[in-house]
């Protein structure tokens, strides 16, 4: 039996975001404050693509929910985001949003004889991806700077014009190209501590009903306890005892409500000395007893 199939709308391609003027008819760059398109559009511009555009939007204040292919982030605060050549991206703006976008027709040989500007597109700007700006003003403000000079270029026909807003955009990729490698840098600083937090999860996930000591767990881990504590802190936003103290908890909480289990055999299993301690931590963590939670399932 053969089967129908619904086709997808087709994702709409844009020279600017709802102009269908060829790529090659327009500027090699063009710059725009956020909300000269998006508040004409109800601050949403919806899901498309440019065939011939690199992109990147700087947003200093404000929030946005940004689709960017099949990702989608909701941010408030400064960011950068890199859309290449090819990435559907949409983005929903708060009113207040302030910030500009960038575009920049690619395959300018002429302007770029030495494969710079290309070099970039090519590598660390390759792929989308928001980028935090908070605490890297050394990166940020010359960037800042070399937008407002783009701008100011645009506003009048000037000798060597086309030569300037090159050297102005290829500063402005550079910008943006380090922007991305101190991103890099910081996730590949935090990801031990990923490493090591997923490392302690499975073995609590093993050892929970054992109660073991904090200090037995970063010994089996060949860490030190402030180690293992400053990596669930700066990853998982708790200590190391509160993970093992929710998820003794969360498995209590599992018993009371979906095993018919007397306190008794509950606080055996969980390795609680009796069900009076049992009890007594529960409503610790709680805020009842557990027969009190039990009823009121």
């Amino acid at each position: 039996m053969s089967r129908s199939t619904q086709s997808k709308p087709a994702i709409p391609q844009f020279a600017l975001y709802g102009e269908n003027t060829p790529s090659h008819e327009l500027e090699f760059v063009h710059i725009e404050d956020i909300h000269e398109r998006s508040a004409r559009n109800g601050w949403l511009i919806k899901p498309h693509r440019h065939t011939h555009l690199f992109q990147v939007l700087c947003m200093w204040s404000g929030a946005v929910k940004i689709r960017l292919d099949e990702d989608s982030h909701d941010i408030a605060g400064a960011v950068a985001v890199i859309l290449p050549v090819g990435v559907v991206h949409g983005f929903e703006f708060r009113p207040d949003t302030q910030g500009s976008v960038l575009s920049l027709a690619v395959n300018q040989q002429a302007l770029d004889p030495g494969n710079q500007l290309q070099r970039l597109l090519n590598d660390s700007l390759s792929r989308p991806a928001v980028l935090a700006l908070q605490g890297r003003d050394n990166v940020v403000e010359p960037l800042r700077r070399q937008l407002d000079q783009l701008a100011q270029e645009l506003l009048r026909p000037q000798p060597e014009q086309r030569t300037a807003l090159f050297a102005l955009a290829l500063l402005v990729l550079i910008s943006v190209s380090r922007l991305a490698a101190l991103q890099q840098q910081d996730e590949q600083v935090r990801r031990p501590g990923v490493l090591l937090t997923d490392r302690f999860r499975a073995l609590v996930e093993e050892h929970f009903k054992e109660h073991w000591s904090m200090a037995r767990f970063a010994e089996t881990l060949h860490v030190s306890l402030s180690t293992l504590n400053r990596a669930c802190s700066e990853v998982l936003g708790q200590s190391a005892k509160q993970l093992l103290t929710d998820r003794l908890h969360v498995e209590a909480k599992r018993r009371l409500t979906y095993t018919g289990e007397t306190l008794d055999q509950i606080a055996w299993d969980l390795g609680y000395k009796d069900a009076a301690y049992f009890s007594r931590v529960f409503k610790q963590q709680e805020g009842c007893s557990p027969k009190a939670f039990r009823r009121g399932r």
